[in-house]
């Protein structure tokens, strides 16, 4: 038996590359405990993050502690605990008892937490499957990060104060696609200072860290949403300047990121006159460069 806590999503990436070409009588049993979070109700009162989190920690850990007694039988598995408090047994089942404990530890679990929350897995069937879920578990661990920044509370109230010492503006990038991302950065490096960031978790975390200026949010994320995003940073910065990115100006998406604290929406692609005009749109940008360079008297 193998146990891995510590960066259990890259042991979790290469152990699998390894099976890729011949995951034959490899089987999987995950337990989802980070399918109880609820994104909208984690951020309504940033005050109970920690609470909530605390409790799913405490669920998973009973849960490791039962799964290393059970397991015993199978031939030498790895159990995972995920930094989004998921577990997951791999192991390789060479006889029906074996696979058949793995799917009474899961009936076990569904039982108590519902179908849907425990998977069992024929890796010849789902490696790819699993694959994509190794991915996935990058952004996930970025999230439970992005929800600890959060509920940090006095990191949280000193954005103001820090954000009023910045030296140059500062500006968040969120942005996934490479060529949008590079192309604003060599526009926006000249005059500012800049952070990038390809996710909405990501961004939550920078925002708390850089108190940015101005961000720029692009509305279509892998994982969080941007509007999904729009909401978490304006939960706990609300004075916050966040414009939206996105290739099509649907009126929906308009109305909601408007309803949810956004400042404008730039349609991509975009002028360099264009996004460096909305970035002085920002009146934390405006200020500062007042600060840096008053105007001429007259």
């Amino acid at each position: 038996m193998e146990v891995i806590s510590e960066s259990a999503e890259h042991h979790f990436l290469t152990t699998l590359e390894k099976l890729r070409k011949d995951p034959s009588g490899w089987y999987g049993l995950r337990l989802c405990f980070s399918r109880q979070l609820n994104h909208a109700d984690m951020i309504a009162t940033p005050g109970h993050i920690r609470g909530k989190l605390h409790q799913l920690s405490k669920q998973s850990d009973e849960w490791f502690e039962i799964i290393k007694e059970r397991v015993q039988s199978l031939e030498k598995p790895f159990i995972y605990r995920f930094h989004d408090y998921d577990l997951l047994i791999l192991a390789r089942a060479t006889d029906d008892n074996m696979r058949a404990e793995m799917k009474a530890i899961c009936a076990e679990f569904s039982e108590k937490f519902g179908e849907k929350n425990c998977e069992f897995s024929n890796l010849v069937k789902d490696i790819r499957t699993y694959q994509k879920l190794s991915d996935r578990k990058f952004i996930s661990a970025k999230l439970i990060d992005s929800y600890k920044a959060m509920a940090d509370s006095n990191k949280v109230a000193s954005i103001d104060i820090r954000r009023a010492r910045h030296e140059d503006p500062t500006i968040l990038m969120v942005e996934d696609d490479r060529f949008t991302a590079s192309y604003a950065a060599n526009i926006l490096n000249k005059d500012f200072d800049l952070v990038l960031a390809k996710t909405g978790e990501e961004a939550i975390a920078l925002h708390i860290e850089h108190c940015p200026d101005m961000v720029f949010l692009d509305i279509h994320l892998p994982g969080l949403s941007g509007l999904d995003t729009l909401v978490a940073i304006r939960k706990i910065d609300p004075k916050a300047f966040i414009y939206m990115l996105s290739v099509d100006a649907v009126k929906t998406n308009i109305v909601t990121a408007t309803n949810g604290g956004a400042a404008g929406f730039l349609k991509k692609p975009f002028t360099k006159d264009r996004i460096l005009g909305v970035a002085d749109k920002s009146p934390f940008v405006r200020d500062l460069k007042l600060k840096i360079k008053p105007p001429l008297l007259r």
